[in-house]
């Protein structure tokens, strides 16, 4: 078996609804840390008022909290807190950030009665500092997506086998951030293509191969009908692969809207096409692929 995880830095795109300024590095920065400090203190109401009006919140990990909007983000706080009565935190290896898109992430180690949580936070911030929306991940809970290159048991409540290519989609997303798996029946790369205009013109590619120096990642853009380049910015934010009995299995977190032109944004419960390809031996991606086809992809809301 061969993994490796690989780490990149992305933006991501505010609700329409709020205006685009921009903010720098140490702006956004700041404004994480504040927060994530209230979270830290197990403080729901300063949690809370951190988010806009018309802001949202997502728990993954943790049966019966789902999404809370609006006036609800103070009971999603306060049920989360309950389960987990928080009473500190460290910030494991540091803030993440990207200023175009205000995107900040990272992994908090809650310390509570009897140990300590990892939490894997995803905030997307408003010009004035308020959270748009967050995504919170309880690494190890109870059908938690975790980037490691192993698919658990109902870690993707979403897949679909393409029969042309053989290759499998797996997904679920939030509200910042869309959590995807490809498994092919080789050992050569595959590549998945969301939101095709005319073919494959226009669709987000996000092409892998786990080669034996690890696990190589593309943010690609869909040219042409039949032609497709390397985006200027990468907007993959995590990703691991492995190599087992034959087949290939890749997983990556990407923001359901970068405000990356070259990338396609994706909408809690619309339906997207993928197109899906992969290459039975070959990890070259400028080797054409094996197999092609495309599937439907429903997210949640």
């Amino acid at each position: 078996m061969r993994s490796l995880i690989f780490l990149a830095i992305g933006p991501l795109l505010l609700l329409g609804t709020v205006a685009q300024a921009q903010a720098t590095e140490e702006e956004l920065a700041s404004w994480a840390l504040a927060h994530w400090e209230a979270v830290g203190q197990g403080d729901a109401a300063a949690v809370a008022a951190g988010f806009f009006p018309e802001g949202g919140v997502a728990f993954l990990g943790v049966p019966g909290l789902g999404v809370h909007w609006s006036t609800e983000v103070l009971q999603g706080w306060e049920a989360f807190f309950s389960r987990f009565p928080v009473q500190g935190y460290t910030l494991r290896e540091g803030v993440r950030v990207s200023a175009p898109a205000r995107l900040v992430y990272g992994t908090l180690e809650l310390v509570v009665p009897g140990g300590v949580v990892a939490v894997d936070s995803y905030l997307r911030f408003g010009p004035d500092g308020k959270i748009v929306a967050a995504d919170y991940v309880v690494t190890g809970g109870p059908a938690a997506p975790a980037v490691d290159g192993t698919i658990g048991p109902g870690e993707y409540p979403q897949e679909v086998r393409d029969p042309r290519s053989g290759v499998t989609l797996f997904w679920r997303n939030g509200l910042v951030v869309l959590f995807a798996a490809l498994r092919s029946p080789g050992t050569g790369w595959v590549a998945a293509g969301f939101d095709p205009v005319n073919r494959m013109q226009g669709a987000n590619y996000i092409t892998a191969a786990v080669t034996p120096g690890g696990l190589l990642i593309e943010d690609h853009f869909g040219t042409g009908p039949t032609s497709h380049r390397r985006d200027a910015r990468n907007d993959i934010l995590r990703a691991a692969g492995t190599v087992s009995d034959g087949q290939t299995l890749v997983e990556f977190v990407i923001p359901l809207d970068s405000g990356d032109p070259e990338d396609k944004p994706l909408l809690p419960g619309r339906t997207y096409t993928v197109l899906l390809a992969y290459h039975r031996s070959s990890t070259s991606f400028t080797v054409i692929h094996t197999a092609r086809g495309a599937v439907q992809m429903k997210l949640e809301e």
